[in-house]
């Protein structure tokens, strides 16, 4: 099994009892759901990750060592799950995380949901789950709602809630209110005007795409440090991300008019300036020169796209190394993190 679908599993753990309750507004429960169809129109930011596509890419292969390095928490709850449940990667087709709204003052602190769709069954996650939480003072429970059936799965302050959309998506999350309301037949995130125009702004056929909404403090903080040059922040940030051979990157920032996408085109480019003269110290000013910005009426694009040999010199950098031909990782995308 791949350590990437142990942290899809385990990050679910990881919010439980950590997200707060929310009211369920749905008024029953929808057909089968799955996607985009199961994420409530309240959710502030969307995550969709094709996971075959991401599998093999040395960037998510370290990006996955560090998570795992700096939490030996989660690197343990890996290791159960590739011991006792053999969960296999190519059984995983996609993921999408959904965030909730925050009820207090930190951006991103909302109720999180976790919807995977591939070849799942049943029966044999709630077994895997149960042999996970049922060695200790944890365990599994299973109760009905409507025809599905809502599992609650404790391990010792933690607890989480998932169940079934389809046959195919299981969705999970630490707030039993916001998978049911995943599940129910109120609306969703394509029934948001704001959402649906966003959604159209990203590539959603890119093996990473997110969409979310920018918060207040982070929008007046933009008009601050540009001394009023934007007069309002953005509301909406969207990107997608090809790491599939090198790393393309797009990142677009919508405006509240054409005349702010010019402000923060022209404040972002003096900022990328100085940026690449500090990123020569670190052998990284080619890199720097390859990111482009241009404002588009009301979007501010953001854009790269890096080779693998300017990946490898990357990471390189990041692990600490001198960013040269030489310190780089090999081009083949063997960098040393191969699944098990």
């Amino acid at each position: 099994m791949s350590r990437r679908l142990a942290i899809v599993c385990s990050v679910a753990l990881a919010f439980a009892g950590a997200a707060c309750k929310k009211k369920s507004s749905n008024d029953g429960l929808s057909a089968d759901v799955t996607g985009l169809a199961a994420v409530p129109a309240s959710s502030e930011v969307v995550l969709a990750i094709d996971v075959q596509r991401v599998a093999d890419s040395p960037l998510v292969d370290h990006a996955v060592d560090v998570l795992l390095q700096r939490d030996p928490a989660l690197a343990d709850r890996w290791k159960q799950l590739h011991d006792q449940c053999k969960l296999d990667l190519k059984n995983v087709g996609h993921v999408m995380l959904a965030i909730g709204p925050h009820p207090g003052p930190q951006p991103g602190t909302g109720p999180v949901l976790v919807i995977a769709t591939g070849k799942l069954v049943e029966t044999e996650l709630a077994a895997c789950v149960r042999s996970l939480v049922g060695t200790g003072s944890g365990g599994l429970t299973a109760s009905p709602l409507g025809n599905r059936t809502m599992y609650e799965a404790k391990d010792g302050n933690r607890v989480m809630y998932f169940a079934f959309g389809r046959a195919d998506t299981v969705i999970m999350g630490a707030n039993r209110d916001a998978v049911t309301e995943a599940l129910g037949s109120g609306k969703k995130i394509t029934d948001n005007p704001d959402f649906t125009k966003w959604l159209a702004m990203v590539d959603q056929k890119a093996p990473i795409w997110a969409v979310g909404r920018v918060d207040e403090r982070v929008k007046q903080g933009l008009v601050k440090v540009t001394s009023g040059a934007v007069t309002a922040g953005p509301s909406a940030m969207v990107v997608s991300i090809d790491p599939t051979s090198g790393a393309k990157i797009d990142l677009g920032a919508v405006m509240a008019s054409p005349a702010d996408a010019k402000a923060l085109e022209s404040f972002a480019k003096t900022q990328l300036a100085a940026l690449g003269m500090v990123a020569q110290a670190k052998s990284l000013g080619k890199i720097v020169d390859q990111v482009k910005i241009a404002a588009d009426a009301s979007i501010v694009r953001f854009s790269a796209n890096l080779d693998m040999p300017a990946v490898n010199q990357l990471i390189s950098v990041l692990d600490g190394g001198g960013g040269s031909a030489q310190s780089a990782p090999p081009s083949d995308g063997s960098n040393g993190s191969a699944g098990p």
